[in-house]
Parts: C-alpha cells; structure tokens; sequence
C-alpha cells in the first residue's frame, strides 16, 4: 500500500475516534446536569442495624430508600445524629423525614407518617447469669401489665415512644444514647431487662456478644407488635404531596417485588 494512503487511512480512524470520544464526552455532559438537579430530601436518622446504618450491607431502608428515590426522581441525602436530634431536626425543617419512627399522641400533631416501612415486634431483652452462678431473679416468662416488672431494673433507649408508657405504669427506665449501650448495661448487670425490636436485638447481640449469644433470651410476651415507619412535618412545604408520592413509590416496589428482594438481602422478615 502507498505510504500515502497508509498515513491519510491512519489520520482518519483517529479523527473517526476522537468524534466517537467527543460525543460520549457530550452525552456525559447533556447527562451529568440532569442527575445533579433531582431534588435533594435530606433524611435524619441514626445507627439501627439491620434497618439502617451508615454501613451501607447493614441498611435496608438506605438501600430501599434509594430505590424509592429513583421513582420519585429524588435523590435522598443521610444525616447520622442521635435520635432525639433526629425528631429536632424534621421540627425544625433542617430534614424532610426521619426513620423509622412510631406514632404516638404528641408526633400525630406535628408529624405526618408514611404509609408502614416495615413490621416490627419489641420484645424484652435479658441477660444469663454468669456460668456456675444461679440467677436468682426469677424474671416472669409472661406478664400482662408492665407494673408487673417493677421489680426488675429496665433499661432503654432516650427518646424512644416506649418511655411514655413505662411511665404511665409507673416504671423508670436507665437510659442510653443507643441500643448497643442499652445492651452492653444488660450485659454488665446494671439492669435486668431492655426493649428491643427483635431483629435488631439479636443483631446487636451477634455482632458484639459472638461467643455468648445462647446467654441472652426474651420474655414470651411482646412489649409492642406493629409497624415502623417515616415521619415528616406537617409543616414541611409540599409535605402532603412529597409524602404521597413516597407512599406511591413504596407501593410500586412492593408490587414489583423490590421491595422483598431488597429485605431478603438484608436479612430483614417482612412479616414479625
């Protein structure tokens, strides 16, 4: 072949890549703007394994989040902080939303609340004695009121819904900034029993009591059985459009099955 033609084929495929490479160039540009203009929901919440973590394989609800997101053409922003903040945080319009909370008398009249994230049972948490030791607390396999554990010392977590009705039976509760303190108390003996959502419970259990998970149990009767969900201010602009649209999208990925794949994943029963 002639030198000639040889050099002016070469000149060509590369003029021929660089229009290919110009025009990627272009659609990521036509593109990137797009993704950075969805509008951004900033979602206050804290540590709660298996349901939700800054530890992206410990979060279900960041990862069915995301997907909701997508139909909603949102992008959702996570803020961690402790829990009573949280709540603060929605009230004052420095968040959209936090989750997963539970509706109680006082939320109804400031907050909204999202169709139910997931189904949740609270069970009361206690710890073994220690082996060779006999436990002597006789502790109830069932009880029908809560009066009925004020012999026990009772642990929990601050700002928790369940503070209200240990109180209302005339209970106090050793309070923690989280529910791995909350169970490092009941580990150490300073009290006796501790609120949980079960699945969280024994996450807790297993990622920091390994070798003594056959020492923890629970009471047979649940302290709570229901449901967790989103809540938003009333007061948020657009907030009943914003939540309605959520609850659309949450619907789309039940009935898709997202919704089952992404709780399988996480190792979350979508049924308590």
């Amino acid at each position: 072949m002639p030198l000639l033609l040889t050099i002016s084929l070469y000149l060509w495929t590369l003029r021929g890549c660089a229009q290919v490479v110009t025009a990627l160039w272009l659609l990521w540009l036509g593109a990137a703007p797009a993704q950075a203009a969805l509008p951004v929901l900033v979602i206050a919440t804290s540590e709660l394994p298996p349901y939700v973590s800054a530890t992206p394989q410990n979060s279900f609800l960041t990862d069915l989040l995301q997907e909701i997101g997508k139909e909603m053409d949102v992008r959702f922003e996570f803020r961690f902080m402790p829990w009573p903040r949280c709540e603060l945080a929605v009230e004052t319009h420095q968040a959209w939303a936090t989750m997963p909370y539970v509706p109680t008398a006082e939320r109804k009249q400031k907050f909204l609340f999202s169709q139910p994230l997931y189904a949740k049972r609270t069970m009361l948490f206690y710890y073994h004695s220690q082996a060779g030791k006999p436990d002597t607390r006789q502790l109830p396999t069932r009880f029908q009121q809560l009066s009925e554990l004020s012999p026990y010392r009772l642990g929990g977590v601050r700002g928790y819904y369940y503070e209200k009705l240990f109180a209302e039976a005339g209970l106090s509760l050793e309070l923690a900034s989280s529910e791995e303190l909350s169970f490092r108390k009941l580990h150490a003996g300073r009290v006796d029993l501790v609120p949980a959502v079960e699945t969280v419970g024994w996450d807790i259990i297993r990622s920091n009591f390994a070798q003594e998970q056959s020492a923890f149990s629970v009471l047979d009767t649940p302290l709570d059985v229901g449901h967790n969900y989103l809540m938003t201010s009333r007061y948020y602009p657009n907030a009943e459009h914003l939540l309605e649209q959520f609850n659309q999208a949450l619907q789309t990925l039940r009935r898709t099955g997202m919704y089952s794949q992404i709780a399988m994943r996480h190792g979350v029963p979508e049924n308590d």
